[in-house]
């Protein structure tokens, strides 16, 4: 099992989960997500839940879990480790994830629905609700019946289909998740980096070229002129020899 270690705030700016993407990308980081969060509850880590409690007291805690909603009807996907160059994203898709406009937690797990959208956004399909109503009493240090969850209506979902998730004290005494924040505008929160002492490197990086050695890929930034030339060449000689100096050796 993996251990997860909570980074201290890098700074206490607030991004919205597109610019705190780009901002651990570039420090070639793990953003936090949901998953790890949960983790985190399972190794007992005090230490590290204190330290997110700050984070819901003084702002949102904005997570590299992102959700993608239909526009027609009430399925979504949900993306943990979103658009990291760092860890592979993991996909998840929902039939349908409710109208929460807030829903309680107790109410939300007496539904198939509301536990399968629990259990995805902690990407564990055997959690419990047992486990589940746990995990977020333990997170939050609230009592079940102040843990609330907000999704948007349909009509919200047709207008902006693209949500981030978040977490966050209100000013009521309650705990509350959000699967609708929406980072346009100057919106944004906290977020924190992580390390994951056992999570196999999948991902090296070179002179600005990624090599996924799990894709078996390798991703080089080119100009459109560039990479114009090369479609020329590859026409004529049916493949190209591209030299890429590395700054670094890989092993």
């Amino acid at each position: 099992m993996s251990k997860i270690k909570v980074l201290p705030r890098p700074d206490d700016k607030y991004r919205t989960q597109e610019e705190w993407i780009n901002f651990f990308n570039t420090e070639k980081k793990p953003m936090i997500s949901m998953p790890n969060i949960f983790q985190i509850l399972k190794e007992n880590n005090t230490e590290a839940i204190e330290s997110l409690r700050k984070d819901f007291k003084d702002d949102w805690l904005v997570t590299s879990t992102r959700i993608i909603y239909s526009p027609d009807n009430l399925s979504a996907k949900i993306i943990h480790n979103v658009n990291s160059n760092i860890i592979k994203p993991t996909e998840i898709n929902l039939k349908e994830i409710p109208v929460c406009r807030p829903t309680y937690l107790k109410e939300l797990l007496e539904t198939e629905a509301g536990l399968n959208y629990i259990r995805a956004l902690l990407n564990d399909t055997k959690a419990t609700k047992e486990q589940i109503i746990n995990f977020f009493v333990k997170l939050s240090g609230k009592k079940e019946k102040n843990i609330r969850f907000w999704t948007p209506s349909q009509s919200s979902r047709k207008d902006k289909q693209i949500r981030s998730v978040e977490l966050y004290f209100n000013g009521f005494g309650g705990f509350v998740v959000v699967g609708d924040g929406w980072f346009g505008g100057s919106y944004g929160g906290l977020s924190r980096g992580v390390i994951i002492d056992s999570a196999k490197q999948t991902k090296f990086f070179s002179n600005k070229a990624i090599f996924d050695i799990e894709e078996k890929t390798i991703t080089i930034p080119m100009k459109k002129t560039v990479i114009k030339e090369i479609e020329k060449e590859q026409l004529k000689k049916g493949k190209v020899r591209i030299i890429w100096k590395l700054d670094v050796k890989l092993k």
